[in-house]
């Protein structure tokens, strides 16, 4: 079972990166928002990647499978996803799109709605993460994807939901400044925010 690699990125892309490793090149999925951090790395950088290491059934023959991740902690949360009924390994990694903490508590509130806003994910399979999951992710909540935006101060984001909700902004696409600032606008305007993913609808309204 290969549970860590290190190697020498030779090709990446929005799925995938080819690891050169001595003379060997081994090719490791990838969820999509570890693909999009590792583009902005050169040709010939040297990362390392957690790994879940499987066999997948291919009619008359079995292809081993490697997928990577940045962290332990992600990959123990991906393991946790396909224990859900009809949720396999492929379709687990690819739904990795959001912070693992927001996709965590989605799970432990049962937020069926941003579970099926994930690729892949359907009203049955978000049912069965929740019937699954729920009560089983809390030690996957907490301060790993909840800091601060860099540059603001923790005295000025009050709460981690807003936090949160800065990171999610990122991952759109929004500007870290524009983000921060959109989000205290919010605070200032004196509305009142109970989940991350209404802060998040508010900001892309304006």
């Amino acid at each position: 079972m290969i549970r860590r690699i290190r190697g020498e990125i030779a090709e990446i892309g929005p799925e995938h990166v080819l690891l050169q490793v001595g003379s060997i090149y081994y090719e490791v999925f990838l969820a999509p928002s570890t693909a999009e951090r590792l583009m902005e790395r050169p040709i010939g950088s040297e990362i390392e990647l957690h790994t879940f290491h499987y066999l997948q059934d291919d009619q008359a023959r079995s292809v081993p499978i490697l997928m990577g991740f940045e962290t332990q902690l992600q990959r123990e949360f991906f393991e946790r996803l396909i224990d859900a009924p009809r949720f396999g390994p492929r379709g687990a990694l690819r739904s990795m799109t959001i912070p693992l903490t927001t996709y965590a508590k989605a799970i432990e509130i049962g937020d069926t709605k941003l579970l099926k806003s994930l690729p892949g994910i359907g009203a049955s399979t978000a049912k069965a993460l929740v019937a699954q999951l729920q009560g089983k992710l809390g030690r996957f909540i907490g301060a790993e994807d909840l800091a601060p935006a860099s540059g603001v101060k923790r005295a000025q984001i009050e709460s981690d939901i807003e936090a949160e909700a800065i990171e999610i902004l990122k991952q759109l696409g929004v500007p870290e400044s524009d983000a921060v600032r959109a989000v205290l606008g919010l605070r200032e305007s004196g509305e009142q925010f109970e989940q991350v993913e209404d802060i998040v609808k508010a900001v892309l309204k304006r």
